[in-house]
């Protein structure tokens, strides 16, 4: 692995930002906003960071893995696509966690009267009985604060659903329903206390929350499903831009002596590190992230796992996402019922071609209904 001791400059610093946001312009439309956003806000939370720090110098170096990562995105590497939609869609990463604290977040009370009725209910959640047989009650923690009830009916429609291709663990039915799997005693068989019962519900919801996919608002899950679809209106979101030619000098002596930069051996580098090291970046399994140019006049053939992005990969992709994506909203007239829908893309079988009717000549005309009798069509 090649190692610098040289720190970054700022200039450097600079250039990786903006390649990183060059790369961010080339990826479909619907993407683009929240890749900016993200690049733009983690690059100004860190730009007062001491630039001889070990966490600058890790940081940067996650810069480079992130522009390489992007590069092969727009390139044709479908799973460094695929990663960038659950990014975007809010199956994991930053806007997951945004989504999952909209879920458990409870609705404020109308009026006065569903604020007493709130104030009664939590304190009788609250309250438990005492090794001495007293009612007592216990201090309100984190968990008190979620919405238990709406993350409970997510997770069921989920286990139900199990939709595939999903960046979480899969939920099984009996793990809907935390406080139904604590156990009733300790290990001497006696009853389980009020404080080690409490902890034992909140891991439990914590490894639930760690499975459950979050809902989309209807407006992005209704783009998701046209983009899925492949209708008429959609189609500007998911077309990927053209990359840009490179920029030419305007002095053909200055584009001359840059050409022959360019082409010139640098044997300094097969002098000091390991030729494995130093060809990396030009292999046929790197050259889709790092754009680089086999050496030599013969190359070694085109590189490995590229695609051409099409409309029919395209829709694919979003039929992916939109297929572990669910919108929920709660149910008119009924207290405590949410509709739950989740995306699914009809798996009709092809029809048949007036050209595909060569590849049937000859075939009989007779279907069998039985093991001995034969119906003519």
């Amino acid at each position: 692995m090649r190692r610098s001791l040289t720190l970054a400059p700022a200039a450097q610093t600079l250039h990786i930002y903006r390649d990183l946001l060059r790369q961010a312009s080339y990826l479909p439309p619907i993407c683009q906003p929240y890749v900016r956003q993200q690049i733009v806000s983690r690059f100004r939370r860190h730009a007062a960071d001491e630039p001889a720090s070990p966490q600058t110098r890790r940081r940067v170096r996650q810069a480079r893995h992130h522009a390489r990562f992007l590069f092969g995105a727009n390139s044709g590497l479908v799973d460094n696509l695929h990663r960038i939609l659950l990014l975007v869609f809010g199956r994991t990463g930053c806007r997951r966690r945004l989504l999952v604290h909209a879920l458990l977040r409870r609705d404020p009370p109308a009026d006065s009267t569903q604020l007493e009725a709130a104030i009664v209910q939590d304190a009788h959640a609250r309250t438990y009985i005492a090794k001495d047989g007293s009612l007592a009650q216990r201090p309100a923690d984190w968990l008190d604060k979620w919405d238990t009830q709406k993350l409970r009916a997510l997770a069921s429609s989920q286990a139900q659903r199990g939709p595939a291709h999903s960046p979480r663990p899969d939920i099984k039915t009996s793990q809907t329903n935390p406080a139904a799997r604590l156990p009733h005693s300790n290990i001497w068989e006696r009853p389980l206390p009020a404080t080690l019962a409490r902890s034992k519900l909140r891991k439990e919801y914590v490894r639930l929350i760690n499975r459950v996919l979050p809902p989309l608002p209807a407006t992005d899950w209704h783009t998701l499903r046209a983009l899925a679809l492949g209708h008429a209106d959609s189609i500007a979101l998911c077309h990927m831009p053209a990359r840009r030619p490179p920029a030419t000098p305007l002095h053909d002596d200055h584009a001359a002596s840059t050409h022959a930069a360019g082409t010139r051996w640098h044997w300094h580098a097969y002098a000091t590190e390991p030729v494995r090291s130093v060809d990396r970046p030009s292999s046929r399994a790197h050259r889709g992230r790092t754009g680089h140019q086999a050496p030599g006049p013969h190359g070694q053939g085109a590189a490995i796992g590229l695609h051409r992005y099409t409309p029919r990969l395209l829709r694919r992709l979003f039929a992916k996402i939109w297929e572990m994506t669910p919108t929920m909203e709660a149910r008119l007239g009924v207290e405590g019922k949410w509709d739950i829908v989740w995306g699914k893309v009809a798996k009709d079988v092809p029809v048949a071609a007036a050209t595909h009717a060569v590849f049937f000549e000859g075939a009989p005309d007779t279907i069998r209904t039985g093991k001995k009798r034969a119906r003519r069509l």
